[in-house]
């Protein structure tokens, strides 16, 4: 009897481990599709203000409260990219790099592609807890 106990230990640890790789999976997925709908946005902000711009260059309209309004919405969704980002690198066990924006793993005292110093020394991490 003992045995099939194993077993079904064994089977219901791998089953949970699934569902759990699964859900990381999934919340890893959805992360991707709304950094890529916002990356969207963006780009929409970005060409109604070359829009703009370039009827002001070429007709001499005055476009400036819309450019703001949308220069604007534009550091919105960065905001919103850089949290979603940063979101996927802590589920992704990595950190992003403060110099060039990479993700790397936490594994890097510094980044591979920039050289920025990534971790904080024992001391600067201890601070930053307490403060929290």
């Amino acid at each position: 009897m003992a045995l099939w106990e194993d077993i079904a230990k064994s089977a219901k640890d791998a089953a949970a481990y699934t569902v759990k790789k699964t859900e990381e999976l999934t919340s890893i997925a959805k992360i991707k599709m709304s950094i890529r709908s916002e990356e969207n946005n963006l780009d929409k902000c970005f060409s109604e203000i070359g829009s703009l711009y370039y009827a002001y260059q070429r007709q001499g309209e005055d476009h400036t409260s819309e450019i703001a309004a949308l220069l604007m919405e534009a550091d919105q969704v960065q905001a919103k990219i850089k949290c979603l980002r940063d979101s996927l690198a802590k589920l992704q066990k990595s950190v992003i790099c403060p110099g060039c924006s990479a993700q790397v793993t936490t594994e890097y005292d510094f980044c591979p592609l920039c050289g920025t110093k990534l971790k904080a020394d024992a001391a600067e991490e201890e601070n930053t807890d307490e403060k929290e």
